[in-house]
């Protein structure tokens, strides 16, 4: 008999464990202002330090998209929002990609590309903000996109990140 399983049984188990799985999975959705906010807090980390308020394009499918990302930004940030991946990237630090543009080839030697997780996970980013939940934040870093690059971070920094 205790191999049996009861239909009640199975349901109270399905009912524990859905909500434990939809409330377990991070969320992964396109940069918004709230992940580009997170994200930008590695340029304090840029080795070498680069200067306040810290230049930053913004490379954008839509210009409100790319506006509503800047109002999130801060003070210690200068921002500029372009259309689409042929807008002028020069003088930025740091380049964050909302949506699908591809800017890896033309950004600069220098340059850090931030984007969302599928857009480092194909190497098209060095880093990504992988945000959960529960409210908590996780850095991720494309190392061969760093390499690429040029940039690097602060120890300190590197010992917070998950390498891809």
């Amino acid at each position: 008999m205790r191999n049996v399983r009861s239909p009640a049984r199975s349901g109270l188990l399905a009912g524990l464990l859905v909500p434990m799985l939809t409330c377990a999975a991070p969320a992964l959705a396109a940069v918004d202002g709230p992940t580009a906010a997170v994200a930008v807090k590695a340029l304090n980390f840029l080795q070498p330090k680069p200067a306040k308020p810290t230049p930053v394009t913004i490379v954008a499918d839509g210009a409100a998209a790319g506006d509503a990302v800047k109002g999130a930004l801060g003070a210690d940030v200068a921002a500029k929002v372009v259309e689409g991946a042929g807008g002028d990237l020069s003088g930025a630090v740091a380049v964050i990609v909302i949506g699908g543009a591809d800017v890896s080839a033309k950004a600069a030697a220098g340059q850090l590309v931030i984007g969302d997780m599928a857009c480092m996970e194909a190497g098209k980013c060095a880093l990504a903000v992988e945000r959960q939940a529960s409210g908590a934040a996780k850095y991720h870093v494309n190392t061969a996109a760093l390499a690429k690059a040029g940039v690097s971070f602060d120890k300190n920094f590197q010992m917070l990140v998950t390498a891809h």
